[in-house]
């Protein structure tokens, strides 16, 4: 099974109209707590809800894989962080290696 796009971006979001328009409302990703998120805390939400997805349905069909890794501390700046680095994979059939978007 392939997942939908709720699965990946959440309750209520939406690709539709010509061009395709991806809408995600905030409320559709439970991790932000911010009501006026920066760009890339959004980014991080977006990546965090469908690494959920991925982890939970791993069966073959699903065309793609989630892991994460987490290091603390990291000095990043002089600062010990926390580091939360997620790693995608992409299936498709074989062919000569080459990345394509639409193939997945």
């Amino acid at each position: 099974m392939q997942p939908g796009i709720t699965d990946l971006f959440g309750a209520n979001s939406t690709l539709a109209g010509t061009p395709k328009v991806l809408e995600v409302p905030l409320t559709s990703l439970p991790a932000l707590t911010n009501n006026n998120p920066t760009p890339l805390e959004v980014y991080a939400a977006l990546i965090s809800y469908a690494h959920a997805w991925l982890n939970a349905n791993t069966d073959a069909s699903v065309l793609a894989t989630s892991d994460v890794t987490i290091s603390s501390p990291i000095t990043r700046n002089g600062v010990p962080k926390t580091q939360f680095q997620f790693s995608e994979r992409f299936y498709g059939t074989y062919a000569a290696p080459t990345f394509d978007p639409n193939a997945v």
